[in-house]
């Protein structure tokens, strides 16, 4: 019998924060890369290592991380709690804005700069 891991998407959305408000883009727009980690530290290092990359290629980017479940998949203990309370790593390059800016606009600059991720 074969053993598969757990498998999870990962996609970068458009976010910024002003405080302790967090808005963001539709996560249905942006490219999806699948990955398989059989616990909450492999989720960990492929959320850090995702992120590093587009931060790197787009250091003024403000975004995160999803990490969304393959449908019917078991996960590892522990999995919703660390993916709602954020201790995935997956908010780590939101970036703090000034209150008088709109999200609506930065997030559509965002979103430009993000646009090679974009699907086609």
């Amino acid at each position: 019998m074969e053993i598969t891991m757990p498998t999870y998407t990962l996609a970068a959305i458009p976010a910024a924060s002003h405080g302790s408000l967090i808005s963001c883009s539709s996560p249905a727009r942006y490219k999806k890369t699948r990955i398989e980690a059989a616990d909450l530290a492999g989720i960990r290092a492929a959320v850090a290592e995702y992120g590093t990359r587009l931060h790197d290629d787009y250091p003024e980017v403000s975004f995160l991380v999803s990490v969304t479940p393959e449908r019917g998949g078991d996960h590892p203990k522990g999995f919703s709690e660390a993916r709602w309370t954020g201790s995935l790593g997956t908010e780590h390059w939101i970036r703090v804005i000034p209150e008088d800016t709109p999200f609506k606009a930065y997030l559509a600059e965002v979103e430009a700069m993000l646009a090679h991720e974009v699907r086609s």
